[in-house]
């Protein structure tokens, strides 16, 4: 409840026809005011003229059960998922319709910035991500999209499995996967407001990695040859992420095996990878004391040991699927 009153008057801001917009805010089972709060707002002025739909419903099933709900029961057209602590630029809508004026494109995202960053290494992840997605683009579509804003055609969609984790990345790439474009378009920001606090990103982190070994295999359909730069995009990006927590436990034991059998280098490369370990441990148990490199260390470090501790629940089948929270706005064009 705290920034749906917010992300309304962001709403409101959008420079888009009235007419042409439908807001629909998803509350999922919730426990707070949220439902209350955004129908205040809409009786703000800056508000009043919105087409804007609460729907509460009453009982927590996961966002995926929400959005296949809402989505099934919106008319062909455009459909934008947001985040309610994200706010838009104002022209985010006028640029995404200019894109969907190409018939071939299904799906267009844009960036993500944060306005405060829990910790430096959440700052240059973001920076790091968004470098990404633009090189994905340039060789035939981003697989994925930064969840906090994108578009995509009502007519591609199709529903999410119920259990599906990372929805920003499987309900956009089916698209691209069934031959229509994805257009990552950097001008379209969406602003983070909420600072995320370090339990909760980490928590955050071992969902994504359970989600990145789920997605490896529902997507693994992507890795055909006769669509070799998006073949290449999944295999080097997506399946590759998702295990490359295992392969570094793999490479420091293989590293233990050979300090032992091996010529004296392997003793000094494990060395090395176990100061590295240290230094990174240290930064995470104390980062106001130590300095930036050591804490970037750290966030990696502990970003790969949530996505492996996610990737291990999801092969055990203990991770049902079920998250947090959407937004839901129709465009009709």
């Amino acid at each position: 409840a705290a920034f749906i009153a917010l992300k309304l008057r962001d709403c409101a801001r959008l420079a888009y026809p009235r007419d042409r917009l439908h807001v629909i805010v998803a509350c999922d089972g919730c426990t707070d005011d949220t439902a209350e709060v955004a129908r205040a707002a809409h009786a703000e002025p800056l508000c009043r003229d919105l087409d804007l739909e609460v729907r509460a419903f009453p009982v927590n099933r996961g966002k995926v059960a929400v959005l296949n709900d809402v989505i099934a029961g919106l008319p062909d057209g455009l459909v934008g998922l947001t985040d309610v602590s994200a706010s838009l630029t104002p022209d985010a809508l006028v640029r995404a319709a200019a894109h969907f004026a190409d018939p071939g494109v299904g799906v267009v995202a844009g960036t993500y910035r944060l306005r405060v960053a829990g910790s430096a290494g959440e700052d240059t992840y973001w920076r790091y991500q968004t470098r990404i997605k633009l090189d994905e683009a340039a060789l035939g579509g981003p697989i994925g999209v930064h969840g906090a804003f994108y578009l995509f055609r009502r007519a591609l969609w199709r529903p999410l499995e119920a259990d599906t984790i990372n929805d920003d990345v499987i309900l956009p790439t089916r698209i691209l996967a069934g031959g229509a474009r994805a257009v990552y378009d950097p001008a379209i920001v969406a602003l983070e407001e909420e600072r995320t606090a370090r339990p909760q990103e980490f928590r955050r982190r071992v969902r994504i990695g359970s989600g990145n070994v789920q997605q490896a295999l529902r997507l693994r359909a992507l890795a055909d040859p006769r669509r070799p730069g998006l073949a290449f995009i999944f295999l080097s990006g997506k399946a590759l992420r998702a295990f490359v927590p295992f392969l570094m436990v793999v490479a420091l034991c293989a590293n233990l095996v050979l300090a032992v059998t091996g010529p004296r280098f392997y003793l000094l490369l494990l060395a090395g990878q176990a100061g590295f370990y240290i230094v990174a441990l240290a930064a995470m148990l104390r980062p106001d004391r130590m300095p930036r490199i050591a804490r970037l260390a750290g966030y990696f470090v502990e970003g790969h040991a949530a996505g492996l501790w996610g990737g291990l629940r999801q092969m055990s089948g203990r991770d049902k699927g079920r998250w947090g929270r959407a937004h839901v706005t129709d465009m009709d064009t």
